[in-house]
């Protein structure tokens, strides 16, 4: 059982990836969320790794779904 468990996400991380696809931001996903934009971070890399993608494109100003996060969004 306890493997199962590890293959589903937590859902504080499927929250954190909804909401940054959604306002395409870590930092006003954090506050939607009332977290630390290092939380909703973590948890968007928890889920990176655990899927073995990238799910979103970043760079200096903009956070963007990737083709892989599309697919899971």
């Amino acid at each position: 059982m306890n493997v199962q468990r590890r293959l589903l996400p937590g859902i504080s991380a499927l929250a954190a990836f909804e909401a940054v696809a959604r306002l395409g931001s870590f930092t006003a996903a954090a506050q939607e969320l009332d977290l630390t934009q290092g939380a909703v971070s973590r948890q968007i890399r928890l889920l990176e790794d655990q899927f073995g993608r990238r799910l979103f494109e970043r760079d200096s100003r903009n956070v963007r779904l990737s083709a892989a996060g599309e697919i899971y969004a």
